[in-house]
């Protein structure tokens, strides 16, 4: 059914070529992250930095599909006006756009032949490469050549470091010479101090109970099954963490967005920051942040701040990792409470640490926060 759609939208496309490409046009689909405070952001701010003239058009693919409100009636007319507006409207903008950027996939690209004159920028969500992803892990032989076939197109894909470069080919199966090691927009953040402080002092006034504490970042992946997801909070005593560690530690959880709602039933003294807008401001609030196989270590990496690796069922997680999990991972890997309380008690005393050192120089080719203006060179030329 969904390849019938992807079709359809080609289809649509295919007539709205007829209108022109429209000279600094740039069209940002968000099809990750809805809060636009990621790497699409950096360059859009770059680009009109550089020349005001550019005129971007923005769309979120939540906002189309995912309105948000409590009146059922309004979220009705505007899902109904989300599909006009993607299969019409955004066709359109695409047809008619000199740049597109995106964050992820979109698989109506396989039925999409562009204009020369449009470049295609591919300015994927996640930063190195730590757990496989894309068609290092796809099965379906249908979505494998939809996604070949719609990166082929891609102009430029930008990652971390040349030592990455191998793997997002396998991955997105975008064209070596198509992709530029020159660093992530978005880890520029990571580089402006003077705006993490305000940024520390705004959500201590926002969660007032993490004034003059420790804060512990808990931020785990999603499992493949619904089940697996409802056990990750079960695996988790909240409780019973802050009762051994004393007044001294707050702990936050930030689940993954792929998660329901009905799955994180996050209650006191833990603090709910799933919905919270910019996942970066939390790695540079908190002072520990405890993983599991999430990708967030690569960019949490850059603070040089510890980590932990609650990894309570390693031998069941089937995703798969680019290295050998315990090689690759900076920091203690822990399997249960008793350890991971352990682990958390003892991390004031752990020098500092090479593996994390290391980590880093695998996934990164700069630490200077300069990559928003590399990337955006290279866009323009």
């Amino acid at each position: 059914m969904k390849d019938i759609t992807y079709r359809l939208y080609g289809v649509i496309f295919k007539i709205a070529k007829l209108f022109p490409v429209k000279y600094h046009k740039v069209v940002i689909y968000m099809i990750h992250n809805s809060n636009f405070n990621d790497n699409l952001k950096f360059v859009y701010d770059e680009m009109k930095r550089r020349d005001p003239s550019f005129r971007f058009i923005v769309i979120s693919k939540k906002d189309l599909f995912h309105p948000q409100g409590d009146n059922k009636a309004y979220k009705f007319l505007k899902k109904i006006y989300g599909v006009f507006y993607f299969y019409i409207i955004l066709n359109y903008h695409f047809a008619s756009a000199e740049y597109i950027l995106l964050n992820d996939n979109f698989l109506p690209l396989a039925y999409m032949p562009l204009k020369k004159a449009t470049k295609l920028i591919q300015l994927w969500h996640g930063a190195g490469a730590f757990k496989r992803f894309g068609l290092s892990t796809e099965e379906k032989e249908s979505v494998r050549n939809m996604v070949q076939k719609g990166n082929a197109q891609v102009h430029a894909l930008f990652v971390t470091s040349k030592n990455v470069v191998p793997y997002y080919e396998e991955a997105l199966g975008v064209i070596k010479d198509n992709i530029y090691p020159v660093g992530l927009p978005a880890t520029d953040y990571y580089y402006k101090i003077e705006e993490h402080k305000d940024v520390i002092m705004n959500l201590r006034n926002l969660y007032p109970s993490i004034k003059h504490k420790k804060v512990i970042l808990y931020a785990p992946t999603f499992r493949n099954s619904e089940e697996e997801n409802n056990k990750i909070l079960s695996k988790f005593d909240c409780e019973r963490m802050v009762k051994e560690l004393g007044d001294e530690y707050i702990i936050l959880i930030r689940m993954h967005p792929q998660i329901r709602p009905e799955s994180r039933n996050i209650q006191a003294p833990c603090i709910d920051v799933t919905d919270y807008k910019d996942v970066k401001e939390l790695y540079v609030l908190s002072d520990l942040l405890i993983t599991d196989y999430s990708s967030v270590v690569v960019e949490y990496a850059l603070l040089k701040k510890p980590m932990i690796f609650y990894a309570y069922d390693l031998e069941q997680y089937d995703r798969g990792f680019y290295d050998s999990y315990e090689e690759l991972v900076p920091g203690k890997i822990v399997k249960d409470m008793d350890q991971l309380v352990h682990a958390i008690s003892e991390i004031e005393k752990q020098e500092n640490n090479q593996k994390h050192d290391e980590f880093l120089k695998k996934q990164y080719d700069y630490f200077d926060g300069n990559s928003t203006k590399r990337v955006v060179d290279v866009i323009l030329e």
